[in-house]
């Protein structure tokens, strides 16, 4: 049974490096997620704010893979243009779209006030 488990890990892991070697979008995604985090750890925030930051960095990545999920999944069972198909990778695209516009929200909420009084402290 452990034996199972640590497939399931490897497995796993195998495509996340295999996203953020190929997908440059996850590669951003990812980029972008690195500064966030370093500039959250320069600010000292509080846990709820890495809580918040977390969750949007957690959302983005994951919508990410899922897309790309979809996209290596159309592109093998169903290569022909299909409008259909089309839509529902554009919906896709846009789940990606509606998770990181909620993760810019959050950065400014959680990072724009510290950061604002670092440069203008009262």
């Amino acid at each position: 049974m452990v034996a199972a488990w640590m497939n399931k890990f490897r497995v796993a892991f195998a495509g996340l490096f295999w996203a953020f070697r190929d997908q440059n979008s996850f590669y951003v995604h990812f980029a972008v997620t690195l500064v966030v985090l370093a500039v959250a750890a320069w600010l000292r925030l509080e846990i709820w704010h890495w809580v918040a930051l977390s969750f949007a960095i957690g959302g983005v990545l994951t919508a990410e893979l899922l897309n790309t999920a979809m996209e290596l999944l159309v592109s093998v069972l169903h290569p022909q243009h299909d409008p259909r198909i089309g839509r529902a990778l554009d919906v896709a695209a846009a789940a990606v779209l509606m998770a990181s516009i909620t993760a810019i929200v959050v950065g400014v909420l959680v990072l724009g006030p510290p950061i604002y009084m670092h440069i203008w402290p009262v």
